[in-house]
């Protein structure tokens, strides 16, 4: 079976259900949501619109699998006008975005990534509309939520 198509198993059901909880207890709601066409992004973030009223502009996006954080950053500031946006994706390139996004004083981020960004981690990043601050890193790093945690 290829990678793309690899389906999301159990523990990826409960990690996704636990952050659907978080979302709907902390009242964060998406205005657009950009996800991975790949069928464990799209089965996760079903898992998510299940429990989450969810409102959401909803974009799959192939390039999310194949592309790196550069191609994350563009879909992101191709929703500028969004005033929340949730990206189901993939790591490396997860990591590497918020990377990018955040100030340059990486430590909160670093510290709060320890091994690497956890599978159904909850990002929060407050980020400028200037599109130009995205992409030099202007971001103000807020809190990684991940199930590993509960």
């Amino acid at each position: 079976m290829r990678d793309f198509d690899r389906a999301i198993d159990d523990r990826g059901r409960r990690e996704a259900a636990w952050l659907a909880m978080v979302m709907r207890v902390n009242g964060y709601e998406p205005a657009v949501i950009v996800c991975s066409t790949a069928r464990r992004c799209a089965e996760t973030l079903d898992v998510v619109l299940a429990s989450v009223p969810a409102k959401a502009a909803v974009i799959r996006s192939e390039t999310l699998y194949t592309g790196g954080h550069e191609a994350y950053l563009d879909m992101i500031i191709a929703q500028v006008d969004a005033p929340s946006i949730l990206v189901v994706g993939h790591n490396p390139m997860i990591e590497d975005t918020a990377m990018a996004l955040v100030d340059q004083n990486h430590s909160a981020l670093s510290e709060a990534l320890g091994g690497g960004f956890p599978t159904a981690g909850l990002l929060i990043v407050d980020v400028n509309v200037d599109t130009s601050a995205m992409k030099i890193g202007k971001g103000r790093f807020v809190a990684l939520l991940s199930p590993l945690d509960a």
